[in-house]
């Protein structure tokens, strides 16, 4: 279960990413704020595996 609370706090992060960039700081670092919001994205894509792996494993 914490991988899926991972998941979620990884995709809540690249919401508040993506809205800091755009309404506080008005889009002048959106090249930056992307690359986090890739890299967060590949976090959750992890923790979605994990998740998969270990939640199958214990249905077994």
């Amino acid at each position: 279960m914490n991988f899926l609370k991972g998941l979620y706090v990884a995709m809540i992060m690249m919401v508040f990413v993506n809205l800091g960039s755009e309404f506080m700081l008005d889009g002048e670092y959106s090249a930056i704020a992307s690359w986090i919001i890739l890299m967060l994205f590949l976090l959750g894509t992890i923790f979605f595996a994990n998740a998969r792996f270990y939640l199958q494993k214990k249905t077994k």
